[in-house]
């Protein structure tokens, strides 16, 4: 069984005079809270409907693999002993040896992983083996009852605009299930059965209620996972905008960008709103419409495959022979 995913450290909102006062680097580290109505209730549903399904399929945003993990999902499963496979979603769009490093990462949690693009192919892809074991484990159990065989029940999870729909449709073989380029497509659940094969559950995306930090926020906002109304744009453009640089991605789009590293996120926006002529009437940097073009340009790949999360490195054992000087 897989492990259960381990709590996100809570982090304590600082009041509006310790955020002053700490600069910078505080404001970066509060929690957005983001949990609408209709999550609350679809997770209620969810958990109803998860009671009939033999399997999982946890799907993620292989750009951004730790912000798209959903841990009160993980928890609910582990809580049931349900099993479930982590389905890395979008691999097409990200950095290919970051990738293998984050199915690596997710195998040594004790965790089943696999990679996958779900708006091309036919079928279940690399999840045919394990359905197909899965398939037999369920023929076994219910000729032991004196039940008649039937079709593996397999439930589709995650939070939004990860390609849960667009997996359902690759699995059902048809368009079954609405998809687009936003959060909040699917409204709730459904079952679509794929006679001799399987039947899927399509469920709504659902967000974890906690937003931890700016950082956070930023892969979210970047993968379209939620909306860019209610976000503070200048940040996350800021954020965004350095994470791009570090990458050294930025030379795709805008070559005769001057890079400065040093610079923080909120002064790089700036620079690049002055470098783009996006201005206000006053004459100040247009921020808000410098950050929507990033996000716009991450969004049509015009950076290439991008991974916005690399996988953590673990780091090299200390040599307790070095004398220190």
């Amino acid at each position: 069984m897989p492990t259960p995913f381990k709590s996100r450290k809570k982090v304590t909102v600082p009041s509006a005079a310790r955020v002053e006062a700490a600069g910078e680097e505080a404001s970066r580290e509060r929690a957005y809270s983001w949990f609408p109505g209709h999550m609350r209730k679809a997770m209620r549903q969810l958990e109803e409907q998860l009671s009939l399904a033999d399997i999982v399929l946890l799907v993620m945003d292989a750009r951004i693999p730790q912000s798209s993990r959903q841990p009160d999902l993980e928890k609910m499963l582990s809580l049931r002993r349900k099993e479930y496979i982590f389905v890395l979603n979008k691999a097409d769009l990200a950095d290919e040896s970051e990738t293998k490093l984050w199915l690596q990462a997710l195998r040594s949690e004790g965790c089943h992983a696999c990679t996958l693009t779900a708006t091309s192919g036919r079928g279940a892809g690399p999840l045919e083996s394990v359905i197909a074991r899965l398939r037999q484990t369920i023929q076994i159990q219910r000729q032991k009852k004196g039940l008649l065989s039937r079709d593996p029940r397999i439930a589709v999870a995650g939070i939004p605009n990860v390609g849960k729909s667009s997996l359902l449709n690759r699995l059902a073989g048809a368009v079954r299930a609405k998809t687009g380029a936003r959060p909040g497509i699917t409204r709730g659940n459904q079952w679509v059965a794929v006679s001799g094969k399987w039947q899927i559950l399509d469920s709504p995306g659902i967000l974890y209620p906690r937003i931890e930090g700016e950082e956070n926020l930023t892969s979210l906002v970047a993968a379209g996972c939620i909306s860019t109304n209610a976000v503070p744009m200048e940040k996350v453009g800021g954020l965004m905008l350095k994470r791009l640089l570090e990458l050294n991605k930025q030379r795709e789009v805008f070559a005769q960008f001057p890079v400065n590293l040093k610079s923080e996120p909120l002064e790089l926006l700036e620079q690049f709103a002055q470098y783009k002529n996006f201005t206000l009437s006053q004459g100040e940097p247009d921020l808000v419409r410098a950050a929507t073009l990033l996000l716009k340009l991450f969004a049509q790949g015009q950076f290439g495959r991008l991974t916005l999360e690399p996988c953590p490195r673990k780091q090299p054992p200390a040599d307790n022979n070095q004398i220190a000087n």
